[in-house]
Parts: structure tokens; C-alpha cells; sequence
């Protein structure tokens, strides 16, 4: 059937009148115009009670703020999923570790890495990175970037493809190849977002490398602070410029992260049990160095990269609910509070004919109306809240360049909002909408006492606030004290006045000998600068996030080699302990003769002569630490000092067994210069670039800093959970004492002639002040007692996340029990005052 465009244009005008119909229907309803109704009744009451009204609103906003900034961080770490396609299968895989019963996670080798790719079924795509460091030369003054070795497969794990160019090959992991992938942000710093960059050369170190592509915005992995700005393939690690064996081809050599993509229909635990059999075969053929790496073990990308921080950041959300459910009390009690006030103008409603369900739904609008003000209000304050608090989040946390109040985030403070509206919008309703019409528009007309029941609800909310309060406040004390232990540890060295710094050398053909020379024209230049008053080098420095591990075998003492036990390696110039004031307990320190062509030396901490030489003098034995720089191939190395143990990953770490090695015998990476300076030394950092400069323009100084900021970041997870956990329960304090506060001066405000009647009849004033005292305290000490028992049960939960305080830790106890009471007392002072200055004449005559 066909139309003429009169037709249709007939029919559309049609359709548009039947669809104004609706509309005007919908709005016209008996639904809508009672819903338009109550919010205007809401607005009115709004407008008469501003005070009260804003009291509400900003009570909501504290907690709805605070919830909905935690929720914004713990979505950015926790929830959101990884920015790449179907990554709920991208997997993180490893060796387990297996010795002495204990199980530990493990890096992996080239060698084993090859065997995983060529032998597992279960991944699409299976690739393999390490972090890395770059000096980019000829594009103004040389920069350092952080970068990552990557096999060929990494971007193709990913799921990700670059915005120009090409993805790397097989081909660009065979030696000679110097291929690299650029991000995004490094395109346009360094290269203006120049498009014909691709196929051109950039220098860096002592390398040209061919720029292959540039990854899309955005597209960063691993995703670390900072965050890598270029990849290039193991092509780097297939040569040695020394001559000797090259890293891919070094079993043993386990410093490799794995990522893999699942195959469609294949679980990670089919994964994990593939690796593992594949690992316990590895390990009956190269019993020498994987003898102990039985079992892998492959979890969800995601799930590895929150791993250590998702018990801290459900911790916080807890905290943080428990403060909401203290502001849905506070309120509740408020309400209840006006609700008394209103028992006329309900009763007349319901004299007029309202039913309880309309009573029930106006109450309920009015809750829900001041919730969603207060969530509009908190929504402001928690983008104020997650900038005050950006600068206390560890620097390690993943994805906080994603922290940001998105949809999810803002879906999230409706449905609080909805929700707390409803939480202490419910009861006041119920209670309203059991009024009697005859008995309350009698009561209106004269002062009432309140009833039993709602003397109880008030009483209730209070043992409730002050319940949450206390729990709240525990926690705060134990992490408190956590901290403060943490602070007081020892870590074996002075932290005052010592700057850290790295350099990079780049890597030539006489990198060894090049390294030792190049440090020993800079460190006397360093030394000679004004406020200087001991430098020296060293790789790693203490809690720098870095670290060797090496076999070590004892002379005397054959083990098989997959058996030696593995021990920290420093390596470091003479003066090094001077500089740290790391105490030298036995023999001596480095000097000039322990050189390249000098004795093979070591010196040993204090932890391992304990654990290898617990009942011998371990200066002059011999060890060998199967550590090579390609001139020196791991020889004997005698033992001419011992020092004092130092904090090398971890404050709270148990000082591990550790080796220092003279770096002119060892050198293998660029150390980290370690200055000391009569004063502050973040102003010397320019002079000391000036003096690196002026050796070589070619090597970078960067990554500067003061062993107190590695300290103080050291102890940065604990101090955010006890900063925030802190600020919640002062807050929750402050609700508890408003609430107790609230309750008493309604009480005294509800019996003032009960009170005048008292002291007519010759109750003292004294009496009547005791009489408010004891029904706030009283009311105190049964909130402390039930929140000191709920406690109890669940700080148990949080007891691996402190350290050298028990959860049950009874100092922390009585002083939030002693600090809950002085508060309730504080509280109560005022109502107890104001009802033992009642005039008794004035309540007689009101009687």
C-alpha cells in the first residue's frame, strides 16, 4: 500500500498529538501531581527550617563526600577493568619457588621463558618485559626515559596495535637488531607528533635505534609510576659487548616478568596446572638452576597488580561505610527530633484525611530530597577530598593517572544518596505515621514529655553513633601505633643530609672498565664542592626498590648448585659505609688496592656471618658469589670485613643475609652516586649535574633523591591507611558528640517542666545537673562497651596489616575508652547545664 505525503504527513502529526497526550497524562496523573505535591510541601519545609535543613544536608555531605571518594580510588585500583581488550584473560604467569616448605613467587630466565612459549597451549600469545632505562641523545639535552625489553609477542598480548608504524617480529629479537616503539606522549615531547618519524633513527646511548611505531594515547604497560616511554625487543639482551654469554641464552639469570593471553574456553588454573608441568620437567633437566622451581603459577593481570594494596583499600571502604551509617544515625535522630515538633501539622493532615502510606511517603520524600542534597554537596567535596589526599598516596599504587570522578563514580553517589535518604528516612516515617490525630492535636497545644518508645529510639541511635565511633577510633590507634613503630625502626644507616642519584653510562664495548674510570674522575669532583663531606657510589642503595640476588658457594663446603642459597649483592666504591655511617663491626673497609687487578674481595653483613659462620670468625674465609662482569668470572673472594645490618627492601623486613662487592672488581650496572652534605642537600643537585656533564654530556643525572624522602616513602602505605582512618574517625567522633549532644538538649528540652517541677518541689540544682550527666554517660558507656566487644571481633581482620602492635593491643583500648568518655561527659555538660538553670516558677505556671 503506498502513501502520498499528505498521508504522512497526517499521520506524524498524529503520532506527535498522541505522544503531547501521554506526556500531558503522565504529568496530569494523580501519581505525579502527588509526587509534585510532596516536593513542593518539601521545598516549604526546606525554606521554614533553613538551619535545621543545613545541618542535615552538611552532616550527609561528610559522609556521603568521604564514601564516594574512597569508592573513587578503589574503583580506579580495584574495579575498573584493564584499558585493553577482553583483559579479564590477559594473565600474569611465574615460577613458583619451592624450598624448605615455603612457596615464593619467582622471575623467570630467557631460557625458561623460550621453553614456556614454545611448549604451553593454553595462550594465545605469551611475552615477556623487563624494566629498563634509555638516554635519548641529538634532540636537545640528552633525557633519561624509562623504558622496557619486550619480546616480540608484548603488544600483541596486550591486544593493542601502534597508532603508526608497526608491531615488532620475530625478526627484531635476533642480535643486531635495535628496533623501537615510542608511546604516545614521548611522540609529541620529543618529536613535535612529527608523523614521519616512523623509519627514522634516534640514538640511544651508544646505539641507533630504528623507530618501528608509536602506540596510540594512552596505551602504556606496564602500568607503573612512571610509566615506560619506549620498548624495545631482547634483541638488546642477545649480545654481550664484553664477549661473554649473552642474557638470553643464561638459565639461572631470573629477572623476566611474564604476560600471556588466554586462549577462548581455557581457565587459569588449566593454565597454572600446563606451566607447572611444564616447570617440574624443566626442573629434572636443569637441575642446576631450577631445581627448586617446580610449580608456576598464573592469576588474572589485574588481580596481581592490586594484589598487596587491595586489603588496605577494602579496609578503608569499610571505614568509611561505617562513617556513613554514623551520619544515617546522627540524622535519624535529628528527624525523630523535628518529627516531635510536628506531631500537630500530622495529625491534621491525618484529621483531613491523609493515610498513613501518604504520611509514610511524604516523610520519606523529604529524607530523600535532603540525602540527594547532601550527595550533590559531597560529590563537590569529594573531588576536594581526592586532591588533599593525592599527595599521601603511595607512590607505588597502580593506575592513579585514572583516579577521576567518572560515571561509575557519580552512579555511585546517587545510589548512596538514594540509599542513606531511605536508611534514615524510614524510621522517622514509621513513626509519624502512628500517630493518633485526636491524642496528638490535644498534645500540640501544650509542652509534651516524649513518649517511652521514642525516648528508646533516641537512646538506641546514640549507643549506635557512639558504637561505630569507637570502632573507628581503634582502628585509628592501632594503625597510629603501627606507624609510629615503623617510624622508629632502625635501618641501619643515617638518613640526614644524604643524597641519592642515578646515572646512566651507556652501554660500550668497554662498559666494565669505562664505568670504574668514569667514577673514579667524578666521585673527587663531587667531593670538592662547597657543604660536600663524603660521597660515594653503590648499586642498590638501601629501599631504592632494586636488587641483586646471587648463588653463593663456600669454599670447603660443596654444594650442588642448585642448592647454593641466593643472598643480596651490593656493589660499591670505597668510602660507601663512611658515607652511610654504616658501622664496620670487623676488618676493613674498601680502598684503592681492591681494584680489578687486586685480590677478589667481599665484605658480609652482620646477618649472614650469623647465618653461614654462626660459631667462627668469618673474616678470611673464602665464598664465591656467582656474579661475572665478564672480565672476572666469578672467582673466590675473601672476606675482609663485617658490617652492620641494613634495612635493603623493607623497613619492617628482617635484615637479609648480604654481600658487598668493590664495584672496580664487579662492574656490571651504573651505580647510584650517595652524597652527604653538611645541610640540605636537594640545592647541590645542580652543581652535582655540572660535574657529571662536564665529564661526559652524554650521561644523564636524574631520579635525585634525599634518603629521608626513600624513607619516608618507604613508610607511605601505612601513613596514607593511618592518615585516612584517622581523619574518619575524628570525624565519627565529632558525629558521635553532636549526636549525644542533640539527644540530650531534645531530652532536657521535652522534661524542662518535669525539671522546673523537680526543683520546686526541692530538688537541688546539683541534682538535676547529675540527672543529664548520668543519662549521657550512661548512654556512652553502653555504646563503649558494645563497640570495645565489636572491636574486639574485627580488628583481627586488619592485624596483618600492622606491624609490632597486637590487634587486641590494650593501651590502644583504654585510651579510646578514656577519650569516648571525656567526650560523652563534654557533650552532656551543656544540656546538664541548661536543665539545672530551669526556673521552676516558669514551669508551674506552663503546668
Amino acid at each position: 500500500m503506498r502513501y502520498s505525503p499528505q498521508d504522512i504527513c497526517a499521520q506524524n502529526q498524529s503520532l506527535r498529538a498522541a505522544q503531547a497526550g501521554t506526556l500531558r497524562a503522565l504529568f496530569h496523573s494523580d501519581a505525579m501531581h502527588t509526587l509534585l505535591s510532596q516536593l513542593r510541601l518539601t521545598a516549604r519545609q526546606i525554606r521554614k527550617n533553613p538551619g535545621f535543613s543545613l545541618t542535615v544536608v552538611l552532616t550527609l555531605a561528610l559522609g556521603i563526600g568521604a564514601a564516594t571518594g574512597i569508592f573513587s580510588l578503589v574503583n580506579a585500583v580495584l574495579l575498573r577493568p584493564l584499558p585493553f581488550p577482553h583483559s579479564e584473560r590477559l594473565m600474569w604467569a611465574e615460577h613458583n619457588f619451592h624450598n624448605g616448605g615455603m612457596v615464593t613467587p619467582n622471575t623467570l630466565s630467557y631460557p625458561d621463558f623460550f621453553d614456556w612459549r614454545l611448549q604451553s597451549h593454553s595462550f594465545e600469545e605469551m611475552a615477556t618485559y623487563r624494566d629498563s632505562s634509555y638516554t635519548l641523545t641529538g634532540y636537545g639535552q640528552a633525557q633519561e626515559l624509562d623504558g622496557a625489553v619486550v619480546s616480540s609477542d608484548f603488544f600483541r598480548v596486550l591486544g593493542v596495535r601502534p597508532a603508526l608504524g608497526r608491531d615488532f617480529t620475530r625478526t627484531d629479537e635476533q642480535a643486531g637488531q635495535h628496533v623501537v616503539v615510542i608511546s604516545h606522549a614521548l611522540w609529541l615531547s620529543a618529536f613535535g607528533g612529527n608523523p614521519d618519524i616512523v623509519g627514522r633513527t634516534i640514538r640511544l646511548g651508544n646505539d641507533a635505534y630504528t623507530v618501528a611505531g608509536v602506540m596510540p594515547t594512552g596505551v602504556i604497560f606496564p602500568l607503573v609510576n612512571p610509566a615506560p616511554q619506549l620498548w624495545t625487543t631482547l634483541a638488546d639482551d642477545s649480545f654481550d659487548p664484553e664477549g661473554g654469554k649473552p642474557m638470553t641464552a643464561q638459565r639461572g639469570m631470573n629477572m623476566l616478568f611474564v604476560i600471556g593471553r588466554l586462549k577462548e574456553g581455557v581457565t587459569p588454573s588449566q593454565a597454572q596446572a600446563e606451566l607447572s608441568n611444564i616447570d617440574a620437567h624443566l626442573a629434572i633437566a636443569y637441575p642446576d638452576t631450577n631445581k627448586h622451581f617446580t610449580s608456576a603459577v598464573v592469576t588474572p593481570e589485574l588481580d596481581h597488580m592490586v594484589g598487596d594494596v587491595r586489603p588496605a583499600l577494602r579496609m578503608l571502604f569499610a571505614a568509611v561505610g561505617v562513617l556513613l551509617l554514623i551520619a544515617c544515625a546522627n540524622v535519624a535522630g535529628l528527624l525523630l527530633a523535628r518529627a516531635a515538633k510536628r506531631r500537630g501539622e500530622i495529625a491534621l493532615r491525618a484529621a483531613l484525611g491523609a493515610s498513613r502510606v501518604e504520611i509514610m511517603r511524604q516523610i520519606i520524600v523529604e529524607s530523600l530530597t535532603l540525602s540527594l542534597l547532601g550527595g550533590a554537596v559531597g560529590l563537590a567535596f569529594s573531588t576536594l577530598f581526592l586532591e588533599a589526599i593525592r599527595g599521601l598516596l603511595p607512590k607505588n599504587l597502580p593506575r592513579l593517572d585514572t583516579l577521576t570522578v567518572d560515571g561509575s563514580v557519580l552512579a555511585f553517589a546517587i545510589g548512596v544518596s538514594v540509599l542513606t535518604g531511605l536508611l534514615f528516612g524510614v524510621l522517622p516515617a514509621w513513626r509519624m505515621s502512628k500517630l493518633d490525630p485526636s491524642l496528638a492535636l490535644r498534645d500540640s497545644t501544650r509542652s509534651v514529655t516524649a513518649g517511652r518508645g521514642q525516648q528508646r529510639m533516641h537512646a538506641a541511635l546514640v549507643i549506635t553513633e557512639t558504637a561505630l565511633g569507637l570502632v573507628l577510633l581503634v582502628a585509628a590507634g592501632l594503625f597510629l601505633r603501627s606507624f609510629l613503630r615503623v617510624t622508629a625502626i632502625d635501618p641501619g644507616f643515617d638518613k640526614r643530609n644524604v643524597l641519592t642519584a642515578r646515572l646512566d653510562y651507556p652501554g660500550d664495548k668497554d662498559f666494565t672498565t669505562g664505568v670504574v674510570r668514569f667514577y673514579d674522575q667524578l666521585l673527587p669532583k663531587v667531593a670538592a664542592l662547597p657543604g660536600v663531606r663524603s660521597v660515594a657510589a653503590a648499586f642498590p642503595v638501601p629501599l631504592s626498590n632494586s636488587g641483586i640476588g646471587v648463588d653463593v658457594a663456600f669454599e670447603g663446603k660443596p654444594v650442588a648448585p642448585g642448592d647454593r642459597p641466593i643472598v643480596d649483592t651490593s656493589l660499591i666504591t670505597p668510602n660507601f659505609f663512611h658515607t652511610l655511617r654504616i658501622p664496620v663491626l670487623e676488618g676493613r673497609d674498601f680502598g684503592a688496592v681492591d681494584n680489578s687487578d687486586g685480590q677478589p674481595v667481599a665484605i658480609i653483613n652482620q646477618a649472614f656471618a650469623k647465618k653461614f659462620y654462626p660459631n667462627e670468625d668469618p673474616v678470611g674465609k673464602m665464598i664465591q658469589p656467582f656474579l661475572s662482569d665478564g672480565l672476572h668470572e666469578h672467582p673466590m673472594r675473601r672476606i675482609i670485613a663485617v658490617v652492620g645490618d641494613v634495612k635493603g627492601h623493607s623497613l619492617t623486613e628482617v635484615a637479609p643475609a648480604a654481600i658487598y662487592i668493590p664495584i672496580a672488581q664487579c662492574a656490571i650496572t651504573p651505580p647510584l652516586l650517595v652524597v652527604r652534605t653538611a645541610a640540605d642537600p636537594v640545592p647541590l643537585i645542580p652543581a652535582v649535574r655540572a660535574q657529571v656533564a662536564g665529564l661526559r654530556r652524554d650521561v644523564p643525572l636524574y631520579d635525585a633523591h634525599t634518603l629521608e624522602d626513600l624513607l619516608s616513602g618507604a613508610a607511605s602505605a601505612r601513613r596514607f591507611q593511618m592518615v585516612l582512618l584517622g581523619a574518619f574517625a575524628g570525624m565519627a567522633l565529632l558525629l558521635a558528640g553532636v549526636g549525644l549532644y542533640g539527644v540530650l538538649a531534645y531530652m532536657v528540652a521535652q522534661r524542662a517542666n518535669e525539671m522546673g517541677l523537680r526543683l520546686a518541689l526541692g530538688a537541688q540544682r546539683g541534682d538535676v545537673l547529675r540527672l543529664v550527666l548520668q543519662r549521657g554517660v550512661g548512654l556512652a558507656a553502653v555504646g563503649l562497651a558494645i563497640g570495645l566487644a565489636v572491636s574486639a571481633l574485627l580488628t583481627r581482620y586488619v592485624a596483618s596489616l600492622l606491624y609490632g602492635v597486637k590487634a587486641l593491643d590494650p593501651v590502644t583500648y583504654i585510651a579510646v575508652a578514656l577519650l569516648v568518655a571525656f567526650l560523652a561527659l563534654i557533650a552532656s555538660m551543656a544540656p546538664a547545664v541548661q536543665a539545672a538553670r530551669v526556673d521552676p516558677i516558669s514551669a508551674l505556671r506552663n503546668e
